[in-house]
């Protein structure tokens, strides 16, 4: 799992494994194009729930969305939000809230960097 501080970026590779996830569409550009931008169009408004959820501390909720956006990334092999989706979605599920605002901002960066990664013209 990728963690990150505010002295590392991760590499283009880190946050979006874009070779891998057309592997395993079987070499489908066109297919990854679509399910790309059908992340983009959604990976905010997952963040924006999660925001809300952390917020209200309702855990249930962290633990729904996070788990969702650890699938959607998981898809377009976005794998740094997948880890860190990942590891909010954990802590979730044993009602540990010591570090959710550290790890939504981590998070935060994460969607950012992925998105410029995934379309530079943005």
């Amino acid at each position: 799992m990728h963690t990150l501080d505010n002295n590392k970026t991760l590499s283009k590779e880190q946050l979006w494994n874009r070779d891998a996830a057309i592997s395993r569409l079987g070499g489908n550009e066109g297919l990854l194009n679509r399910i790309v931008d059908m992340f983009l169009a959604q990976i905010e408004q997952k963040h924006d729930a999660l925001i809300k959820a952390v917020a209200e501390m309702n855990l249930e909720a962290v633990r729904f969305t996070s788990h969702s956006m650890k699938g959607a990334s998981g898809d377009v092999g976005a794998d740094a939000i997948r880890g860190k989706a990942a590891a909010i979605e954990m802590k979730a599920k044993q009602d540990d809230t010591n570090s959710l605002h550290e790890d939504m901002r981590e998070l935060h960066a994460l969607i950012s960097q992925t998105i410029k990664v995934m379309r530079p013209e943005n």
